[in-house]
């Protein structure tokens, strides 16, 4: 069974991710615990989308295995 983060994680670990691969590329990012309301709530709205990219990835993926098992049987 897949389980999927509850959006303020994935809101967190995306951004801080994010921040240190910027970092690394010689971009300063403010870090999670600096943001403003504002900005923390577009980080959430952000993770949501990521969340849904995901969902969609996933159901893609079935429906191709499905192809595939049909194809072969």
């Amino acid at each position: 069974m897949t389980t999927t983060p509850s959006l303020l994680p994935l809101a967190r670990h995306y951004r801080e991710t994010r921040r240190e691969v910027l970092a690394a590329c010689g971009t300063a990012a403010t870090p999670w615990y600096r943001l403003t309301p504002d900005e923390r709530a577009v980080a959430v709205d952000e993770a949501e989308i990521v969340l849904e990219a995901v969902h969609r990835a996933n159901a893609e993926h079935t429906v191709l295995l499905d192809i595939a098992a049909g194809l072969s049987a």
